[in-house]
């Protein structure tokens, strides 16, 4: 029996791919062409769309993929799985799925988690007019970075020294939050989360504002890798009110050892090799998600990371941080055709979706499990017939 293949090797791959899914399920597709930036042959970079079901269903899933960039790799060939084998032929006349394909296509093509203005999207949602203040060590952190168009192993040795540093003094978690909370800024670091709504999330606004009047809620599966926490389950983070009715919406889908936030806090923290529960979040899509639809619809579901096998905490740390660095080189070199530039795009693409066949067969059977519970969830939810609830 021949092996599907779901998982692409570049950006233009997964798009096509996705693409033709799509039109072979029967999607409506709609594409959004990046205004100015292309991929390295001159290609065009767009997010794309697929809808599937009634323009007036009441509930839409809304299935997200790409957001940083090339963990894209793992979330297209989700979305390539479930318009291919099936699970979307008989959806209620009340149920919809609406999936969005690479949010961030300049990440993707560029494997780089940012997208073409060093802007995390996941960091992008916020009142521009107040913005949150920087993480605590952030200064510190940014103080140690190298060039932004230079890496290489001498560079990184001397940021990770300085680094484990403060990693010494101030304890992991705080390390990982002043890297990832998000801040607002130093434009050429890491973890920066603009100065305004990015070309990516004004294109998400008007995906949204497409919406039928009719929808009412709106079951959230937002894609993205990768955590080196263990193989048997992925990660989870819901985003609504712990103990609301949304919340308790979701870890009826996907079970209360998945959503509960002690269970979840504890299996980062092992993984990661911290403790103390997860860092801060500013500017998270979904929060803007959520902003766009209210008053009209409510929002539930949050991220799922693919992850993978579990190393030691420090070589984790060592990891995430070559992804951040070599990210924010490519932003600034766009250099993945080079024989240098290529070493560095494999490298990256490891770092962010493994290439092992034996991995990514275990990881398609498990997000196809997880989103079938949420299309199920869904069609659940359309049939209670229940009130928009705002938390």
């Amino acid at each position: 029996m021949t092996r599907p293949i779901y998982f692409s090797n570049s950006y233009q791959e997964a798009r096509v791919a996705f693409l033709a899914a799509a039109e072979t399920a029967g999607a409506t597709c709609q594409a959004y062409v990046h205004p100015s930036e292309k991929t390295a042959d001159g290609s065009d970079l767009s997010v794309d769309t697929a809808w599937l079901g009634a323009e007036d269903a009441s509930v839409v899933l809304l299935c997200v993929s790409g957001v940083h960039g090339p963990e894209g790799f793992c979330g297209s060939a989700a979305q390539i799985q479930a318009l291919t084998d099936g699970s979307l032929a008989n959806l209620p006349s009340d149920v919809a799925v609406l999936m969005v394909h690479a949010l961030n296509p300049f990440g993707f093509a560029y494997m780089t988690r940012y997208n073409e203005n060093n802007v995390d999207l996941n960091r992008n949602w916020v009142n521009f007019n107040d913005v949150p203040s920087a993480p605590a060590l952030y200064e510190k952190l940014h103080d140690k970075l190298p060039p932004v168009d230079r890496f290489d192993e001498a560079l990184f040795g001397d940021t990770l020294g300085a680094f484990a540093a403060l990693l010494q003094e101030h304890g992991g978690l705080a390390v990982e939050n002043a890297l990832s909370a998000g801040q607002y800024g130093w434009p050429t670091g890491v973890g920066y989360g603009g100065g305004q709504l990015e070309w990516s999330s004004r294109v998400m606004e008007r995906i949204l504002a497409r919406l039928n009047k009719q929808v009412r809620h709106i079951a959230y599966l937002d894609w993205h890798s990768l955590i080196r926490c263990g193989t048997d389950d992925f990660g989870y983070l819901n985003f609504n009110k712990p103990g609301g009715q949304l919340f308790g919406r979701c870890r009826s889908w996907w079970g209360a050892e998945n959503v509960d936030p002690a269970i979840v806090d504890g299996k980062w923290d092992a993984g990661l090799g911290r403790d103390g529960g997860r860092p801060d979040r500013n500017g998270i899509l979904m929060w803007g998600v959520q902003r766009c639809v209210a008053p009209a619809m409510d929002v539930a579901g949050g991220v799922v990371e693919f992850t993978d096998e579990a190393i030691e905490p420090l070589m984790q740390k060592v990891e995430n941080l070559r992804a951040m660095l070599l990210s924010r080189y490519f932003v600034h070199t766009r250099d993945i055709t080079s024989e240098r530039g290529k070493k560095f795009y494999w490298q990256s693409r490891e770092l962010w979706c493994p290439t092992d066949e034996k991995w990514q067969d275990k990881a398609l059977v498990q997000a196809q499990d997880i989103f079938q519970k949420t299309v199920q969830g869904a069609i659940d939810w359309a049939a209670e017939n229940t009130v928009v609830v705002q938390e």
